[in-house]
């Protein structure tokens, strides 16, 4: 009985033992090197189903570059510091927010989230290693190391001599429940629903006269100073009622009119730079003194490319702390980033102290009183905070950014020249983001991390970016051994100025760890021989999300750093979705666990379909329909194993000691043909990283091999001459241990299984699969009209049994005539040169094949349906033919064992008994009831009484 998780579980175990792994290593050491970097996952806990799918893929390709004799590099990840970790270990500790971090002490939390981050390292790689992955877990990069730390370290000195590092005061995406700035790529978009409001402010000196302002932040009224208008757009001044209006003219109607129901005259219509420098009272009482001598607070500033007529009233309220877009156009009109919010979202100052950001947006509506003139909820995509799903606020902080705007077009360049698959996700969609960069806040104001390593001296302007920790001990005395926070903070460095030193207090953003990763998993700066070696990476593979993530933060520190990308090609794959496409959760209640998979179908079924199920760049909707499909084509691969090793033993015939006939038949040519053309195809895909197609092409090997080649020889496998059976069974055997060669990148355990299988009983040297090298193919073996003339061949044969199946005309029952038109002359010759294969195939007497060129349709087959007495005597031979088959396979006869045969029935079988006699491998035929093993059976409307009794001597 199959049962993968036995064969899975033993092969495991042999690997295990005989330390395959390492030794597919060591054979290729000193070989073309080839640098693979792992994707460090997050410790967080068990692992999931995209796990799964990305290792899959990335593990396939390191397969198969050993398999081709490549040095690789192969060594694991894990990703061990940022909000990932601290928010699991808050969770285990019951914190709720940074206060109580400090509360509960920085130096125990830290020690916290260091030890879960190691705890859950470890099932992890267990969970890897069971899915069959083949990385160096023994030695696997950490980012919490110090060795690591000081790799990021040394990027971020290199960026400042290369005048990219700088600190700024900017309007940043935050979260106020983690309390920290976040970066573009730390986004996630939920769609909420929030109050959108349209608010009039009354022009200064101005009896009755309004701007028309529409904003969904209510909250950030309170820090409004400027409305934006664009200078191109033409505006109106609308009597509406008693009060003057002023909004944009392609809006007018739709908002007073249709929105408020109202009716308005047209008193003006002007263009939007007309209007700048009109001054308007505050939306609230405008507190700040130190700002009101600002001569363009509250007044229209101009801004064509954040205004638009596409909604709202054409007048932007612009807050310069609460917005990026805010902050650049008030920047030109010298406006400040005004904002009192604190690092939690709370106001600090005035008569709203206390409330939250974004959460009493409420309360702000109401304190507007009737300057608020309509109000309706707007659904629409809001950034969210990508580790807690918190909204996220805008607030003005100084930071610390790496300008990598400085160099997008060198970043745009240099991803020109790596190899994308797919090709449009380097063109288009890395293109566009690239296009659209903007400088990267690097700092974040949390506790486990890797330290900021920029110490600012008390006293003047000066600060140092430190590269090493060798470099830290020069300056300072009393280094700590580990390099986090609270003891690096107790480092002080004395300045050139007489003052003192004191570390930056963030740390760095978390995609900058993995982003240093190309060299510091390399232990450089400190071991200059090994990055020499390997630098830059030749190939990495993650997911669509990481086009914002991993892929942009590898290349935007390599170019600040480096001044080169450190990656050579990548494969980006989509994301797994439910089988009605849909994202996963756990609300839907449609998440599927690898383990759930595993238990089901075994690692290589899921394995199979993953690697296969998409395109590269598109989505997964995970089907297990599909996944048992593959599960299918390995029984199909288990049972030519096993048809192979029975027929060998059956003649004790070992075909590795085999030197075959080359004057093959076209059954023959046909399946050398399709083997030496699946390895060279399967090759090219490979090296073009095409990793999704190798294993539907050799899927379609694997079951030629099974339906079409080995029913093409099942007489030749039975017969008497032995040199036939010999000249087929290596074939078979040549076929199946190269097929294992080119899957054991995808399902390494049944590949290997079955390896050890035939090494078993023909001998073989290599004590597995994995330490063979990658076939290669002989061209003068491919004959691609061999190939198609038999796919043809085999498309009429399918369609013959089609035309059975209709007709309820069982295979076995002999037809007499099968004529088949064509109208291409190719397709005629190819036919003809088959015809045999085709009578056989389709159980006919005679095939016709006939050409004619005005033909509509390409082809056109009929079958002769009536069966004649000769025809049906036949039938009848056959179908009792099958039920002795049976019956000696339900009593565990195998093909050498001879019967005594009993068969009672009024029915004459003539000349076919001896064909019985031989099939059956029958010694002796008695006419009557009779035998040990008995059934009773009904062909059409007779009944037939079978017996068996097996000769013992």
């Amino acid at each position: 009985m199959y049962d993968p998780i036995k064969i899975e579980s033993d092969v495991f175990k042999f690997w295990e033992k005989n330390k395959i792994y390492y030794k597919a290593k060591e054979k290729n050491k000193g070989n073309t090197k080839f640098y693979y970097l792992d994707g460090p996952p997050y410790t967080t806990g068990t692992i999931h189903i995209g796990h799964a799918w990305g290792k899959a893929l990335r593990d396939s390709v390191l397969r198969y570059k050993r398999m081709k004799g490549f040095d690789a590099y192969d060594q694991a990840g894990f990703d061990m510091h940022g909000l990932p970790i601290e928010h699991k270990v808050e969770e285990k500790l019951g914190l709720k927010s940074k206060a109580d971090i400090v509360s509960f002490g920085v130096q125990r939390f830290i020690k916290e989230c260091e030890k879960f981050a190691i705890e859950q390292m470890h099932p992890m790689i267990t969970d890897f290693k069971r899915i069959g992955i083949w990385l160096d877990f023994d030695n696997p990069y950490m980012t919490i190391k110090n060795s690591y730390i000081e790799g990021a370290w040394w990027a971020l000195k290199k960026a400042d001599e290369n005048k990219l590092l700088y600190e700024g005061l900017k309007s940043m995406t935050w979260c106020s429940r983690c309390a920290t700035a976040l970066a573009k790529h730390e986004l996630v978009y939920d769609e909420i629903t929030d109050d959108s409001i349209f608010v009039k402010l009354n022009l200064k000196n101005k009896n009755n006269e309004y701007l028309i302002i529409w904003t969904t932040t209510p909250w950030t009224l309170n820090f409004n100073l400027a409305v934006m208008v664009n200078p191109n757009i033409d505006y109106l001044k609308i009597k509406v009622e008693n009060e003057k209006w002023i909004i944009a003219k392609a809006l007018a109607g739709i908002f007073v009119n249709g929105l408020l129901g109202k009716q308005f005259e047209i008193m003006e219509e002007f263009k939007g730079e007309s209007l700048e420098g009109l001054k308007y009272e505050a939306p609230f009482e405008f507190e700040p003194d130190d700002l009101k001598d600002n001569k363009n607070i509250h007044s229209v500033i101009l801004s064509a490319e954040y205004v638009d007529v596409s909604g709202g009233s054409g007048l932007v309220h612009c807050a310069p702390g609460c917005g990026p877009e805010d902050y650049e156009a008030g920047k030109k009109y010298g406006l400040p980033a005004y904002n009192t919010v604190d690092e939690n979202g709370r106001f600090t100052k005035g008569k709203f102290a206390g409330l939250m950001a974004k959460k009493d947006d409420k309360i702000f509506i109401e304190a507007l009183g009737d300057k608020v003139i309509a109000k309706t909820e707007i659904s629409h995509e809001y950034a969210h905070c990508w580790r807690c799903n918190h909204p996220v606020i805008y607030r003005a902080t100084r930071q610390w950014f790496l300008a990598v705007e400085k160099i997008k077009d060198k970043l745009i360049e240099s991803n020109k020249k790596i190899k994308w698959q797919p090709e449009w996700g380097g063109s288009r969609w890395f293109n566009s983001w690239l296009n659209d960069l903007q400088d990267w806040c690097i700092s974040r104001q949390r506790f486990w991390g890797i330290p900021l390593p920029i110490w600012v001296c008390n006293k003047c302007d000066n600060y140092a970016v430190i590269g090493t920790k060798e470099e830290l001990k020069r300056l300072a005395n009393d280094v700590p051994e580990d390099l986090h926070k609270p003891w690096i903070d107790f480092v002080k460095i004395e300045c050139k100025c007489g003052g003192q030193m004191s570390r930056v207090d963030d740390v760095l953003d978390v995609w900058l760890d993995s982003g240093a990763a190309p060299w510091a998993c390399l232990n450089f700066p400190s071991d200059k021989e090994l990055f020499k070696k390997w630098w830059p990476m030749d190939f990495i593979l993650e997911g669509k999300d990481q086009i914002r993530g991993w892929f942009n933060s590898l290349i935007c520190l390599s170019m600040a750093s480096h001044k080169e990308p450190s990656y050579k090609a990548v494969y980006m794959h989509g994301m797994i979705l439910d089988s009605r496409g849909r994202k996963m959760s756990k609300s839907l209640g449609n998440v599927i666990s690898p383990y759930e998979v595993i238990e089901k179908y075994g690692v290589d079924a899921m394995r199979f379909y993953m690697i296969t199920g998409a395109s590269p760049g598109l989505d997964l909707n995970y089907n297990f329909d599909d996944v048992k499909q593959k599960q299918r084509t390995l029984m199909i691969l288990l049972n030519i194993h096993n048809y192979l090793l029975e027929n060998c033993s059956l003649i004790k015939f070992n075909p590795e000691e085999f030197t075959e006939d080359k004057k093959y038949d076209v059954e023959d040519r046909y399946i050398v043909s399709r083997l030496n053309s699946t390895i060279k195809e399967v090759t090219e895909m490979y090296e073009d990283y095409r990793i999704n197609e190798p294993g539907n092409a050799i899927e379609g090997l694997i079951l030629d091999l099974s339906r079409i080649y080995m029913q093409l020889t099942r007489d030749k496998i039975n017969s008497d001459n032995l040199e036939e059976r010999r000249n087929a069974l290596h074939i078979i055997y040549k076929n199946l241990l190269n097929i294992i060669k080119l899957l054991a990148p995808i399902t390494p355990y049944h590949s290997e299984h079955i390896y050890q299988g035939i090494k078993g009983q023909f001998n073989n040297k290599k004590e597995s699969i994995h330490l063979y090298e990658w076939p290669k193919y002989d061209k003068d073996y491919i004959n691609k009209n061999v190939e198609d003339g038999m796919a043809l061949a085999f498309n009429v044969i399918r369609e013959a049994l089609y035309k059975r199946e209709t007709a309820k005309i069982n295979i076995r029952w002999p037809l007499s005539m099968l004529s088949v038109i064509s109208n291409k002359e190719e397709c005629y010759k190819s036919l003809n040169n088959l015809k045999d294969i085709i009578k056989k195939q389709a159980n006919v007497k005679e095939v016709e094949i006939k050409l004619d060129e005005t033909l509509k349709e390409d082809m056109q087959i009929e079958l002769d349906m009536i069966l004649t007495s000769k025809l049906e005597q036949e039938g009848y031979a056959r179908e009792i033919t099958r039920r002795i088959q049976d019956l000696r396979k339900k009593i565990g006869l195998k093909k050498e064992n001879r019967i005594n045969l009993f068969i009672k029935s009024d029915y004459d079988f003539g000349m076919h008994i001896e064909e019985i006699k031989k099939k059956a491998n029958v010694n002796k035929l008695i006419f009557a009831e009779g035998g040990n093993n008995n059934a009773k059976e009904k062909i059409k409307e007779k009944e037939f009484f079978i017996g068996i009794d097996v000769v013992t001597t």
